[in-house]
């Protein structure tokens, strides 16, 4: 069984079972001594996602309305995931609603998995209409900065 980690395995030193791989993006995140050395003594494989796993992480995000929400090293990670069909390994909640949107297993490292899968969408603070995308289709009022879930 592949598990695709994102930085908050290193960060709380909890190895999941399996073999593990992480993505270049999360290497670039881990800064101290303690985090970059669990990276070897895990002996996690380092492999960046190929194109098309990527694009279909960011239609996922797309569809769940987390994709502004998530970093580079996060959707590097979905899209590696994808890939494998591995377990991700992942305390970030958007990171965990688009993966079990997509139909991945995930595997919390030191905070509680989400409950469920939520959709974000907009809510238009001059018509009340809802929408998706920067401006409002139907008043061209921009989009607050927050989402609602439905």
């Amino acid at each position: 069984m592949y598990v695709v980690a994102d930085a908050s395995v290193f960060i709380w030193g909890k190895r999941p079972a399996g073999d593990l791989i992480t993505v270049p993006a999360v290497e670039a995140e881990l800064k101290d001594i303690r985090t970059r050395s669990l990276l070897s003594i895990f002996e996690a494989r380092v492999e960046s996602p190929l194109a098309s796993f990527r694009r279909a992480a960011e239609q996922g995000a797309q569809e769940t309305g987390d994709l502004r929400a998530l970093s580079k090293a996060d959707l590097d990670v979905l899209a590696k995931a994808l890939e494998y069909r591995g377990v991700l390994a992942t305390d970030d909640y958007a990171l965990q609603n688009v993966a079990l949107h997509l139909g991945l297993r995930i595997e919390p490292i030191g905070q509680p998995r989400i409950k469920r899968v939520r959709k974000h969408i907009q809510r238009c603070r001059g018509c009340g209409s809802r929408f998706e995308g920067e401006d409002c289709p139907d008043c061209g009022t921009l989009a607050p900065k927050k989402k609602r879930c439905i």
